[in-house]
């Protein structure tokens, strides 16, 4: 994807890109740049991706811009797409139950943050916007929960079910239940800081999350997948997890299915 790939900016220009509903400004000046966002109405609606093109200076004289002092011989930005800063609870389309001894593989959207970069030799971090905002929601007993973002968008079983949007990325997540009872799923969470982006022919994916539910009063077992999944032609990887893991997990369930990851 375009989008993604560095650009180079001159001195005294200003390029604009629109990633589904934000639409990020940069604009250089000696040796600052300058960035501004905005969130266009109804995020739902909007499917619209754009690199870095040059707009007129004119246009965004009105925005909220923000500075960088990068040094006058960096020329190139990136935008790049990044995982929510916290874990996300998401709901099933439709509640779901799971006997003992079967699995069930969801689909979850998962709104993306946009990283950007400056560089010449090196690369210089910036800054990094959600491409929407997220309600925050509390995870597990009040005890040893966690603070979470919650999704709007429910967990689906069918990919097909789903319209692919520039500002999502798709995470499979597969669970199985060998508990001696079926399992109810209701909602669960995702610790998305261990999840890698890759691009792919029609939307962004990352690598699939797997789940084996043990029991409510038993630890679960998961592992996050080394590789993008299959479902579609997956280009390059995009983005690393913001926290790498390789090993299995164990943890205990909280407040119904817990998907939970650390370091």
């Amino acid at each position: 994807m375009e989008v993604w790939k560095p650009t180079t900016i001159g001195v005294d220009k200003c390029l604009q890109s629109q990633i589904g509903p934000l639409q990020i400004r940069l604009r250089r000046s000696g040796d600052e740049i300058h960035i501004a966002t905005e969130r266009l109405a109804d995020p739902d609606s909007l499917t619209e991706i754009s690199a870095p093109v040059p707009v007129s200076e004119i246009e965004g004289e009105e925005m909220d811009w923000r500075r960088w002092v990068v040094g006058s011989d960096v020329s190139t930005v990136q935008l790049t797409p990044r995982m929510p800063a916290r874990p996300v609870v998401v709901r099933p389309e439709l509640p779901v139950s799971i006997p003992t001894g079967q699995e069930a593989l969801f689909f979850v959207s998962i709104p993306i943050c946009v990283g950007i970069s400056a560089s010449k030799s090196g690369k210089l971090q910036l800054c990094e916007v959600p491409t929407l905002v997220l309600s925050n929601t509390w995870f597990g007993d009040p005890m040893s929960g966690e603070l979470c973002y919650a999704l709007r968008s429910r967990a689906r079983r069918q990919i097909a079910d789903s319209e692919p949007r520039p500002n999502r990325a798709v995470c499979p997540v597969k669970i199985r239940n060998t508990a001696p009872a079926q399992l109810s799923v209701e909602r669960f969470c995702v610790h998305v800081e261990h999840l890698r982006i890759y691009s792919g022919s029609r939307q962004l994916w990352t690598n699939e999350v797997n789940i084996t539910f043990k029991g409510e009063s038993e630890v679960s077992q998961v592992t996050y997948g080394q590789s993008p999944p299959s479902f579609e032609p997956v280009g390059q990887l995009l983005s690393e997890a913001r926290t790498p893991l390789k090993k299995a997990l164990l943890k205990r369930s909280l407040g119904g299915l817990s998907l939970f990851g650390g370091a």
